[in-house]
């Protein structure tokens, strides 16, 4: 009887140990969650200024579309490729986001002989916003080409 005694006492701690080991196990992990997500949301906090110059660099692009398509940007010469507008500073209406933007045009293609639309030529243009460029924010540059289509090139 005396050794059963002498077992149980050897044996009364083990809950204790187990019961610790398994703490410092939930422990580790909730600290390393913890910082995997402080540096989420650091990345997340980092990324925004450079999400809202690509927003507003992209929203350049789109009003120059507009522009060109209202005829704002006067070609002289549909043969010659040609800068129409460069480095100039924008605002975009409704928002306090300003963008340079570069605007080329590209040229003429001619559509060739038996298409369905003889009397009409495409107009490629390039343009190129930029957003941006504080020390804290990055600069975001988005080039886009555009098409117009008009009436045949000579």
């Amino acid at each position: 009887m005396h050794s059963f005694i002498i077992r149980l006492r050897s044996e009364e701690g083990n809950l204790t140990i187990i019961a610790f080991v398994l703490l410092v196990v939930l422990t580790l992990i909730g600290i390393f969650a913890t910082k995997t997500a402080q540096m989420d949301l650091q990345t997340a906090f980092n990324e925004v200024p450079y999400k809202q110059n690509f927003y507003v660099a992209e929203g350049g692009v789109n009003r120059e579309a507009a522009e060109l398509n209202r005829s704002t940007y006067v070609v002289t010469n549909v043969g010659t490729s040609q800068v129409l507008a460069t480095d100039v500073n924008r605002t975009l209406p409704g928002l306090d986001k300003s963008y340079v933007v570069d605007v080329r045009y590209l040229g003429a293609y001619v559509l060739r002989k038996g298409s369905s639309a003889l009397s009409f030529s495409r107009y490629d243009f390039g343009v190129e916003a930029r957003a941006g460029g504080s020390a804290n924010s990055g600069e975001v540059r988005v080039a886009s080409r555009l098409y117009k289509i008009g009436p045949k090139a000579e």
